[in-house]
């Protein structure tokens, strides 16, 4: 078995916030345990086979999960070309790469409150220089940088940030794989857009590629996904509730398309009660950088990275997180502290084995907060705590 874990990505026009570290953290423990959990199960079958009575182990091959990171659907997207238009006709000239992050995700606000949109040919032509060129805008590039620094101390994955390579197949083979599954409506020849067809199933038809032969970042998810995803056993599709109908759909084309599909979905984290958009403020107080700076500053790297995980993806709550609070945060890293020094590594026993496949759901994805909370389970043996603190650091 091999998973491929085809996460959503974070648009780069704004700052780091709370939801977003909530995404990138849950990834990273489902991908780190679900692996430990399979690779822990091929080794209790191997050992059931080696002391079987023909006393012939059978070879087992240890699952291949992989994450695919890359920046180009995302920075092909409306969202974000329309932010780099609009710097690029209002601040010509400005040094992006001396800006805060602050300072961008301001001008990311005042984009969205001029309600103007770039026109047809300029959107095709940010689009042309992302696809052949892999162009990212400079203000882009600083945010980058400044989240990079956030992800090194939080021991997340670099290439999340920077991966960005062309897509593998062009619009019009997606569009014909499509067609042969009859999830397509194209009305070009009459002037018109193409339509994502899933109406036999009773859903709304959803726009791939507009009048104006504009595509949407469906089409870009297909393009980069299709060929990719057919090479691994089943593919996890990881976003935000907030795009829940896009992604059923995406999961039902993989599905029609022969591919073993499951979906996951995380909800965002409110601040001080409200849960809204980057683009509408409100996270002036709580990025990334400023959370790591004003309430984790005199905690270590392992405290750090325990604390933020044992916060976002169980004090928080999963399904329906509470608000965002520094008392929270720094309840858990104070946690984070006790837990690391008592800690000592063991190796996982049989029983401890069994343990971990029953924190595993049907469907192949991990109990996050059950496995968390094993490590306030006193009774939990050294080897099972072992296991779900080496997803944590």
């Amino acid at each position: 078995m091999s998973t491929l874990y085809a996460p959503i990505g974070i648009t780069p026009t704004k700052p780091l916030t709370p939801s977003h570290l909530k995404g990138v953290l849950l990834l990273d423990f489902m991908q780190r345990f679900e692996t430990l959990c399979a690779q822990e199960a091929a080794s209790n079958r191997s050992l059931l086979n080696a002391s079987a009575p023909n006393g012939a182990p059978s070879l087992v091959q240890l699952p291949a999960a992989t994450v695919w990171h890359n920046r180009r659907p995302w920075d092909i997207s409306l969202q974000t070309i329309r932010f780099w238009d609009y710097l690029d006709r209002e601040y010509v000239g400005v040094d992006f790469g001396a800006m805060s992050e602050a300072e961008i995700g301001a001008l990311y606000i005042a984009c969205h409150r001029s309600g103007s949109l770039p026109a047809a040919e300029r959107v095709a032509g940010y689009a042309h220089r992302i696809e052949t060129e892999g162009y990212v805008h400079p203000a882009s590039q600083r945010i980058l940088a400044l989240w990079a620094n956030v992800f090194a101390t939080l021991g997340l994955a670099r290439e999340a940030l920077f991966h960005s390579v062309p897509f593998e197949l062009d619009p019009e083979t997606v569009l014909a794989r499509l067609d042969t599954r009859g999830m397509v409506l194209d009305q070009r020849h009459f002037g018109g857009a193409v339509y994502l067809d899933l109406t036999d199933e009773g859903r709304p038809l959803r726009l791939l590629i507009s009048e104006q032969g504009l595509p949407n970042y469906l089409l870009a998810i297909l393009r980069d996904l299709l060929d990719r995803a057919a090479q691994y056993s089943s593919i996890c599709l990881y976003h935000d509730a907030d795009i829940q109908r896009d992604y059923d759909a995406l999961a039902r084309v993989l599905e029609r398309l022969g591919m073993r599909c499951r979906r996951v979905g995380f909800m965002r984290v409110p601040l001080e009660g409200q849960v809204l958009s980057a683009k509408q403020g409100g996270w002036e107080l709580y990025t990334g950088a400023r959370l790591l700076e004003r309430v984790a500053g005199d905690a270590s790297e392992d405290e750090i990275r325990l604390g933020f995980r044992l916060y976002f993806l169980h004090a928080l709550g999963l399904r329906q997180p509470d608000s965002y609070s520094d008392e929270g945060l720094s309840a858990c890293l104070l946690r984070a502290r006790a837990l690391l020094a008592v800690h000592e590594p063991a190796a996982p026993s049989a029983a401890d084995r069994i343990a971990l496949e029953k924190l595993m759901k049907r469907d192949g994805s991990a109990n996050v907060y059950g496995a968390l909370a094993v490590l306030e389970q006193k009774k939990a043996s050294p080897g099972l705590r072992h296991a779900v603190m080496q997803c944590l650091l």
